[in-house]
């Protein structure tokens, strides 16, 4: 079976269009949570994902929209466009929002949207906190989002590896495999990052496709959103 694994929409329509364009042929898709926050489109973003009945797991900008309390994380800025959103999206959207699974698991694979100890809101971005994590999956995989930056975490022996380019990786656990960000890029590539999950040749492609990055940013500051959210979508960070 082959998968498109995505995470962390964050309401950039564009982004997704683009994605979804660029997909080759598949036989169903895996959505790591945070498809609202940031961006300017959460009503257009969230009616395709649910529309399109895809497993899609519980992000920390989703449960905001649910959890008030848990803007008290959030900086001001990422706070603002919550209240934005939750106001764009109305009661229905965010009540499936906040019913959205927090782990899953598919073939094998433990689903997450940030890491296996702490599935909705730890960043695993350095050796310290992957290794820790990959102790946790013993022999396993895990697919997780959050932090906005692709690759794949796994040890070697007794250190941790990072791995990341475009194509396939071969997936021999455990290991963490974070596909990147459909809308807000942050590993200094501005183009959305997704990837292909072959569950039988046990391999992951990751992949890259361009965007109008322009409307995405037309549609943040129209809706009065900060501004950084899209100058941040021109660099990749």
């Amino acid at each position: 079976m082959r998968v498109a694994v995505i995470s962390d929409i964050h309401a950039n329509w564009p982004a997704l269009e683009a994605v979804l364009d660029d997909l080759p042929a598949i036989d169903d898709v895996i959505c790591l949570g945070d498809v609202v926050g940031y961006g300017g489109n959460p009503v257009q973003c969230l009616d395709y994902v649910r529309n399109r009945q895809w497993l899609t797991l519980l992000g920390n900008h989703d449960l905001a929209c649910a959890d008030r309390d848990v803007l008290d994380w959030f900086n001001d800025d990422a706070a603002t466009a919550i209240r934005w959103t939750v106001e764009q999206i109305g009661p229905e959207r965010v009540d499936w929002l906040g019913a959205r699974p927090p782990t899953d698991r598919r073939d094998g694979a433990l689903l997450v949207h940030a890491s296996p100890r702490s599935p909705v809101f730890e960043y695993v971005m350095d050796a310290e906190s992957a290794a820790a994590n990959l102790a946790e999956l013993g022999g396993s995989l895990c697919f997780h989002g959050h932090s906005h930056l692709p690759g794949v975490f796994r040890m070697d022996g007794d250190r941790v590896r990072h791995q990341y380019r475009t194509g396939p990786v071969e997936l021999h656990g455990p290991v963490l495999v974070n596909p990147g960000s459909v809308g807000q890029p942050r590993d200094r590539d501005p183009d959305s990052s997704y990837g292909i999950w072959d569950t039988e040749a046990s391999t992951f492609e990751f992949r890259r496709v361009g965007y109008d990055r322009l409307a995405a940013q037309k549609a943040i500051m129209e809706a009065g959103l900060p501004a950084r959210f899209a100058h941040r979508l021109e660099f990749g960070y």
